[in-house]
């Protein structure tokens, strides 16, 4: 439970924030980085959708998105279906940020395993892998539903 709970903190961790955004030069909050991870993997993305995959309200993924446009990192374009509705993919600016912040956290991950052997830091990839896929398979039924 502990090391659960380490994991957790760490991965939200403010400071461990601020030392990639020191580090890259990438200049964008927790929540913003997390958007725009979410919109790279789902290119021509709708705020709603956003706001579901995130499991944050409307407004808030309304205004995250509004921040990230402004920063030049994602780009708006009307939906061809619906004039009502705006898709938003990952700029260049956006794609190159995500670049640094991942190289750094690579990078990062990289030196905290190198004084692990090839075998086990597998065992260590397989064993997140099936975390993740178990987390997010128990959590599909719990996510939060927002207006």
């Amino acid at each position: 439970m502990r090391a659960l709970n380490d994991l957790y903190r760490l991965s939200g961790s403010p400071r461990v924030h601020a030392d990639t955004v020191r580090v890259t030069g990438v200049s964008i909050t927790q929540t913003g980085l997390r958007f725009l991870s979410l919109i790279e993997d789902s290119p021509r993305i709708s705020a709603s959708e956003l706001a579901e995959s995130a499991d944050v309200s409307q407004p808030t993924a309304s205004r995250g998105l509004q921040t990230l446009e402004n920063d030049c990192y994602v780009v708006r374009h009307q939906s061809d279906v619906d004039g009502r509705v705006s898709h938003y993919v990952t700029s260049a600016a956006g794609k190159r940020a995500l670049q640094k912040v991942h190289r750094y956290h690579v990078d990062r991950l990289a030196l905290s395993l190198a004084d692990v052997d090839e075998t086990r830091t597998q065992q260590i990839v397989e064993v997140v892998d099936e975390l993740v896929a178990r987390f997010t398979a128990t959590a599909e039924g719990t996510k939060r539903r927002t207006a």
